[in-house]
């Protein structure tokens, strides 16, 4: 009875030795890492990021009007293949002086890029008064492209510049005429600086000087181009032509 107890002790405590021993060579043993097969598809933004692949990225640090017309101009510049026909059709903003200002900016930087081919603004004025829209005004992609094909354009430039918080944000849009396809677009946000502002403010209009009438027996003399005598009207004329 002694002898079978001692050797099922002895059993026990190989099999114990036995457990000890096989949790100690898998603790050793290391841990497998998961690694991005770079080959396959990417699912999700922290992919990409590991992945080291370049996004377009919206600029959203404020800078100066011209700084910015400058940025987007340079956009273009990258973006279109040499010797493109180019026409900027359209800027809306609050003010008309606005919108004119960026669109003759980025014709200036386009054309003295010397690469492209670029329609002046004159030329949209006849095609601006047929369809009756506005440089300044919102215009959908229909009417753009319209326009663009008219003008004999390969790629449209539109845009936007509007009110973003406490600053402004300049859209830019490059559009293929023939396929209506966005080649790409890029926003910039714009401080008030005092070109931005002296743009928003609405002309100034000269005040116009009161007319005064001085009646001398017959004769009611005005300070316009005109004298009334009698009911009779006669033209002023400059002095020393005899008046």
């Amino acid at each position: 009875m002694v002898s079978v107890l001692r050797m099922e002790g002895v059993r026990i405590g190989i099999s114990f030795f036995s457990l000890i021993f096989l949790l100690f060579c898998c603790a050793s043993q290391p841990v497998p890492q998961l690694t991005l097969n770079r080959k396959t598809p990417i699912a999700n933004y922290s992919q990409i990021l590991d992945a080291n692949m370049e996004m377009p990225v919206p600029d959203y640090r404020p800078d100066q009007l011209d700084d910015v017309v400058r940025k987007g101009s340079d956009y273009i510049i990258s973006t279109l293949p040499l010797k493109t026909r180019i026409g900027v059709v359209n800027m809306n903003s609050p003010s008309v002086n606005l919108s004119y200002y960026v669109i003759d900016s980025v014709i200036m930087h386009l054309v003295n890029n010397g690469n492209f081919v670029v329609i002046e603004r004159s030329e949209l004025d006849a095609i601006q008064r047929e369809q009756k829209y506005q440089l300044s005004g919102e215009v959908s992609d229909e009417t753009a492209v319209s326009i663009g094909k008219q003008l004999g354009t390969q790629m449209i430039i539109t845009g936007s510049i509007l009110p973003f918080g406490s600053d402004y944000s300049l859209r830019l849009k490059i559009t293929d005429v023939q396929t209506t396809q966005i080649i790409g677009t890029n926003i910039y946000t714009v401080k008030p600086d005092s070109v931005l502002l002296s743009l928003l403010k609405p002309p100034v209009e000269e005040p116009k000087i009161a007319q005064q009438t001085v009646i001398i027996g017959d004769v009611n003399i005005t300070n316009n181009n005109t004298t009334t005598i009698q009911g009779d009207v006669y033209v002023n004329m400059p002095k020393g032509l005899g008046w």
